[in-house]
């Protein structure tokens, strides 16, 4: 689900909210707290990816020791229902997590639109809205990134869900076994799932870094 955003602001712009708008010049530029702002959600958002991945890992866990090692069945299966819930929260709140970061980033860019739009040197005026159609583009296409990391995520945690389901109407000892082969199938799936949010991850913490101000990227 899994299931792409960095943002670069030269302190050449930030000083823009201070030095050429005068309202900025007696407190922080929106700028600068909007971008500090957008920089805090797209950081959270990642984090929230870093939180499932390691999820997927305890979900799998739990169904291996399950299927694999049973012993006290009822008590394993408790566990491996209860990690499973955990990952579909988890999912839950990496969209949470993205939707915000995509609020907040689309009001950063409406802010600096608007004090943009205030400078009387068109020369420099244009090159500000070259800067920032730049950083529009890369918000885009990291939130692309999300969406299809995001489209891989679904039908993986669909079929935990149903494997969570066949067990839960049967334990018996040939049940494990029927389960067995699916729960090697998720394992194995599991991996380039993982790689993708691995670096949806690293793309996000990126983004974070050059929304805040004077990051650099």
């Amino acid at each position: 689900m899994k299931t792409s955003i960095p943002v670069l602001v030269p302190a050449a712009l930030i000083m823009l909210g201070g030095v050429l708008f005068p309202g900025c010049q007696s407190g922080r530029s929106p700028a600068l707290s909007k971008g500090a702002t957008a920089s805090t959600s797209v950081q959270t958002a990642a984090d929230s990816i870093a939180t499932a991945r390691g999820q997927i890992n305890l979900a799998l866990a739990a169904l291996r020791n399950l299927t694999d090692r049973p012993g006290d069945i009822p008590a394993q299966y408790k566990v491996a229902r209860e990690q499973i819930a955990a990952l579909e929260a988890s999912a839950a709140r990496i969209t949470a997590s993205a939707d915000e970061m995509r609020a907040k980033g689309d009001a950063y860019l409406a802010d600096w639109a608007k004090q943009i739009a205030a400078i009387g040197d068109p020369d420099l005026r244009n090159a500000a809205f070259t800067r920032r159609a730049e950083v529009a583009t890369r918000l885009q296409e990291i939130f692309r990134g999300y969406q299809r990391v995001k489209a891989d995520f679904a039908p993986f945690q669909s079929g935990l869900a149903d494997i969570r389901r066949v067990l839960g109407s049967d334990l018996s000892a040939r049940g494990l076994d029927s389960a067995r082969p699916f729960v090697a199938k998720a394992t194995a799936a599991a991996e380039p799932l993982k790689t993708s949010l691995d670096q949806l991850a690293e793309e996000f913490r990126s983004a974070g870094i050059a929304l805040r101000p004077g990051g650099a990227g």
